[in-house]
């Protein structure tokens, strides 16, 4: 009994091992040898468009040649002169400067008048007299020539001075250097044949001396043009072989025979089998020695099972464990192999959600990270890092659910717009990044572009549509950096310059890291400012031009940082925007403002507060309540509260900036236009915003004179602003000769250092005081 269950468990074990093997060979030769067959298939398809195009260029090149030939006074005097002497040399002259292989001069009836040596009256033949008739009723011809033992390409132009006198033909001949050239464009042999007489006549081929031979010796018949031939034996290789007719070539057309040497692809599977052979005979022997030691006694299962336990232990989940018999053991086997399967397809889960994004199904950051580590000490190629713009506003108007949608499809337009080899991942949020294999820089920013438009398209959804846009940035291997960290943090500088730019893409330059470094320590810093103290108010007054009172005064926000010193609103402010943060400083500004206004009304003075919002302010849905409340915290009407908002932060979303305009027109507020002439608005766009005022941006006033241009847009601002009954206001004056053209001007309120700079709180209330004084 012993010894038959020895001898079943020994028999079975082998048997199954090496079934398994020689179904493995089988499958793996029969669709390797499928898969090379089909890809050089497909090579030959792609060889013939390839063919097509650079048989194509160097048509019109000869072309070209010829036009240029034909255009020469020398040549047209040679010609009309009719001295045979003159035509020869004038011909070799212009041959050999355009290092033509063939030259040719016919009358214009197409007989020969001169050709360079080895060419001659019956040179060409019927084919050559085809092509005079062909560019007779064209006005030129391209023909292919068998001549001499060789296949030449023929350009045929004629020579007008200014009736036609002749006929001028530039040659080139497809010989060895020719055919040798496709092959190191495409990797595919080619061959120039022509079928005649039961015989094909080889004129060049890039085939080694055996296979060349091999193929003159084919009959005529065997290669019809359009066709793709499997296993052509040539010699002792077997070749696929595409044979295409080349047009104009006369009768029977010369053929162009495209050719792949299956042997040659076959080469790597012959190997692949001859390892498989050697691995099914080392599996079959340790199968013969494992099943022998098993049939010894009924404790070789529980050792493998415990073997197999130490390798689960390990994490090691590739050897399968084998099941025989149907006793206990047996049953405790099954169970743990499948145990040992659940673990593995857990463990694989787990690490493909530790590596991959859970929403698009991208690589993350860091398995992009590792990947991109990989990929650059092989390739040279580029960093692309892009992210949404106002993806935050999406969040915060539409929903979550909703950006995540907008994700999603982001992901796939990524997927859908590059090549197969590029790498597309999500870093984070709304920030993606992809790996351009192989390409230069400008490559690389075409192809970013064409990636930026394709996520411009308009999005539909299943609720609604809207349109997207981005920023990119790139970073080019090796010139930006050798390293994934590097070209990384260079790609998100690049990023930042494309936000802040308005770009769409751009490249990293050179000395941006340090600048990049002092804008991230002041993004963290800044989230710190308020807690810290450090911005603090100015308020710059604004003159009633009838009155001569102050009317208005403008917030304006200052920040000292605590190593840096004062850092200048036009650095920090964007910043704020692209970090997120500017809500919290714009409510900040606007409870400083009103806490301030309401202190001066205590006193007596009662001024318009003028603060000023951002673009991204304009996105944020809370605005408007935030504005009410402190409002009637500190108990300051609505109307002595100015919003300015820049025209071109208007005009970044009309549609929803109007909308959130009338939401805070409802509370009361006065709305104004500020830095007016900057932004590109028209006039359909402008009496849609309930606007109350608007202020001519400071580049137009600072160097007002009489008779300028900055007068002439001044002037007419302000005429269009009373037409549409708004207050209009110039900032920027800081002459008195550009103080009286505003007057002239019927300018209603005026804002520049002239007056005064910005104050602080104390210093504005006695300058107003002193100001009164004065023009009283």
């Amino acid at each position: 009994m012993r010894s038959q269950l020895h001898t079943r468990i020994v028999a079975l074990l082998i048997g199954l091992v090496l079934a398994a093997q020689l179904a493995t060979f089988v499958v793996v030769h029969f669709a390797t040898e499928r898969s090379v067959r089909s890809q050089l298939s497909d090579e030959l398809e792609v060889g013939e468009r390839v063919w097509q195009r650079f048989h194509g260029a160097r048509g019109e090149q000869l072309l070209e040649t010829a036009l240029v030939l034909a255009d020469d006074f020398g040549l047209r005097a040679a010609v009309a002169s009719g001295d045979p002497a003159t035509m020869d040399s004038a011909l070799r002259n212009h041959a050999s400067r355009v290092g033509a292989d063939a030259a040719i001069l016919l009358g214009p009836d197409g007989r020969w008048l001169a050709g360079l040596d080895g060419t001659g009256p019956d040179w060409g033949g019927a084919a050559l007299s085809q092509a005079v008739a062909r560019a007779e009723s064209e006005g030129f011809a391209l023909a292919v020539l068998p001549a001499d033992g060789r296949l030449h390409q023929l350009a045929l132009i004629p020579v007008m001075a200014p009736q036609r006198i002749g006929w001028v033909g530039i040659g080139s001949t497809f010989d060895g250097a020719y055919a040798g050239d496709f092959r190191a464009l495409t990797g595919l042999d080619v061959s120039f044949v022509q079928a005649g007489q039961g015989v094909l006549s080889v004129y060049a081929s890039s085939l080694e001396a055996p296979a060349r031979e091999a193929l003159a010796a084919l009959p005529a018949g065997e290669l019809a043009p359009g066709e793709a031939l499997s296993d052509v034996a040539l010699g002792e290789e077997h070749w696929f072989v595409r044979a295409l007719a080349l047009e104009d070539s006369g009768e029977p057309p010369v053929q162009v025979l495209l050719q792949g040497s299956l042997d040659q692809a076959m080469a790597p599977v012959a190997s692949l089998e001859n390892r498989i052979l050697l691995l099914s005979g080392l599996a079959a022997a340790l199968a013969l020695l494992v099943a022998g030691f098993l049939g010894r006694g009924i404790s070789r299962p529980v050792v493998q099972l415990a073997r197999a336990a130490q390798r689960v232990q390990d994490g090691d989940y590739s050897q399968p464990i084998e099941v025989a018999g149907r006793d206990e053991i047996a049953q405790l086997a099954a169970a743990f192999g499948h145990m040992q399967q659940g673990i593995a397809a857990r463990e694989a889960r787990i690490l493909h959600q530790a590596h991959h994004d859970g929403l698009t199904g991208l690589p993350n950051r860091s398995l992009a990270h590792e990947r991109l580590e990989r990929a650059l000490g092989t390739v040279r190629g580029a960093v692309l890092v892009l992210d949404l713009d106002r993806f935050k506003e999406i969040n915060d108007t539409l929903g979550h659910g909703f950006g995540d949608q907008v994700l999603e499809e982001v992901g796939k337009r990524l997927r859908q717009a590059v090549r197969p080899g590029d790498l597309v991942a999500r870093l984070g949020g709304d920030e993606f990044m992809v790996l351009m294999a192989d390409v230069d820089g400008e490559r690389a920013m075409q192809r970013a572009r064409d990636l930026l438009g394709q996520l411009r398209r308009p999005l539909d959804l299943p609720t609604t549509r809207i349109n997207l846009d981005a920023s990119l940035g790139l970073a080019l291997h090796p010139e930006h950096g050798t390293d994934a960290q590097t070209l990384l943090r260079r790609a998100d500088i690049a990023l930042y310059d494309a936000k802040e730019a308005r770009a769409g893409v751009a490249v990293y330059r050179e000395g941006r890291d340090e600048v990049h470094l002092r804008q991230l320590a002041l993004v963290g810093d800044l989230r710190e400012s308020i807690a810290r103290g450090q911005l603090s108010l100015r308020y710059q007054p604004k003159v009633d031009l009838a009155s001569r009172q102050v009317r208005h005064v403008e917030a304006l926000l200052r920040w000292r940082h605590h190593a840096l010193g004062p850092v200048s609103p036009d650095e920090f402010i964007p910043l704020a925007e692209r970090s997120g943060y500017v809500h919290e400083i714009t409510r900040f500004v606007l409870e400083a403002a009103l806490a301030q206004n309401a202190a001066w009304r205590a006193e007596g003075l009662d001024l318009g507060m003028a603060v000023n919002l951002s673009a991204m302010d304009l996105m944020d849905a809370d605005l408007p309540g935030f504005v009410q409340s402190t409002l009637r915290r500190h108990q300051v009407p609505a109307a002595r509260l100015i919003l300015e908002v820049t025209e071109g932060a208007l005009m970044r979303d009309v549609d929803y900036a109007v909308r959130m305009l009338h939401r805070l027109r409802e509370i009361g507020v006065r709305l104004s236009i500020d830095d007016f002439g900057t932004g590109y608005s028209s006039l359909a766009q402008l009496k849609r915003m309930p606007v109350d005022e608007m202020k001519i941006d400071k580049s137009f006033v600072m160097q007002l004179i009489e008779g300028s241009d900055d007068a002439v847009i001044v002037r007419s601002t302000i005429e269009l602003g009373h037409n549409m009954g708004l207050t209009v206001i110039a900032e920027g004056v800081e002459t008195d000769s550009g103080l009286e053209l505003l007057r002239r001007f019927r300018c209603d309120m005026v804002q520049g250092y002239l007056f005064s700079p910005p104050l602080e709180a104390g210093a504005l209330l006695d300058w107003c005081r002193r100001f009164e004084d004065v023009e009283a």
